[in-house]
């Protein structure tokens, strides 16, 4: 949210760095970031940081690539009139 990031998904996993139940509850952070199979559990409600381990590597590779793109190309800022032109 914001300029944070809460969490990644690659194919069939997603990784949480930080989880929140709804919008009144506290923002957990997590020291190790928490691993879930969207496939064997889709409710999310079981980490598999271990023995999944090599996850989070391959995931957060892609997370890499994305915040280089970004520096490239921004994101539009809300409220940017249609049609929208980059700027060159």
């Amino acid at each position: 949210m914001g300029s944070d990031v809460w969490g990644v998904k690659w194919r069939n996993w997603k990784i949480h760095l930080k989880e929140q139940d709804n919008i009144v509850t506290q923002t957990r952070n997590y020291g190790m970031p928490r691993v879930y199979n969207l496939i064997k559990d889709p409710g999310e409600t079981q980490n598999v940081l271990f023995p999944e381990t090599w996850v989070p590597k391959a995931a957060l590779g892609q997370l890499g690539a994305h915040v280089v793109s970004l520096k490239k190309e921004p994101p539009i800022k809300p409220g940017t009139k249609d049609p929208y032109t980059p700027q060159k």
